[in-house]
């Protein structure tokens, strides 16, 4: 039951189980083999957590954390989207939205409307798969590595939210994608 590209988990036990994921955490994974895929390998994971990231919308789920740290990799390369901890239902509605009053929000991965209102909907987790393919394209390089996370949410004062703050393009990224 569930979806290939995400990890099970099953009741509310005091400790999970899980499949064994021989690669650990995508960002790590990718870190310590910087440069030894292609980018059709690159791609292939990417398509794995998108496929994984529209299930969960389709079963109107919002994730909040997306990032390649939550991101466990097989040896076979398969990623699957894990860490739901954050993760909520939404109404069964197409404008759906989960709002939060406090708690901590991975900020170099969220998106501007859900930094600045606390509103999460399945579009923020879209932004935050756009986060994940720039890391995953950049070997697991964290995203804004030159700024502190105040630095990266300042710019949500500006008429036109993150307008400055552009992440580089990866030297792999193919440029016919841009």
């Amino acid at each position: 039951r569930g979806h290939f590209n995400l990890r099970h988990e099953l009741g509310k036990p005091v400790m999970i189980i899980t499949e064994y994921m021989e690669n650990g955490s995508l960002d790590a994974f990718l870190r310590k083999n910087d440069g030894r895929f292609t980018v059709i390998q690159l791609v292939g994971m990417l398509r794995g957590i998108g496929s994984g990231m529209k299930y969960l919308s389709d079963m109107s789920y919002v994730h909040r954390d997306l990032a390649a740290r939550n991101i466990l990799v097989n040896s076979n390369l398969v990623c699957k989207v894990s860490d739901f901890g954050m993760s909520r239902v939404l109404e069964d509605d197409p404008e759906a939205a989960y709002t939060t009053r406090g708690g901590k929000i991975p900020i170099r991965w969220t998106a501007p409307e859900a930094i600045a209102y606390r509103k999460f909907t399945s579009a923020s987790d879209v932004w935050s798969y756009g986060i994940v393919m720039w890391e995953v394209m950049s070997y697991g390089e964290r995203p804004y590595w030159d700024m502190s996370n105040q630095d990266v949410s300042l710019p949500l004062g500006l008429p036109i939210p993150f307008l400055s703050l552009s992440l580089p393009l990866p030297s792999l990224f193919p440029l016919d994608v841009c």
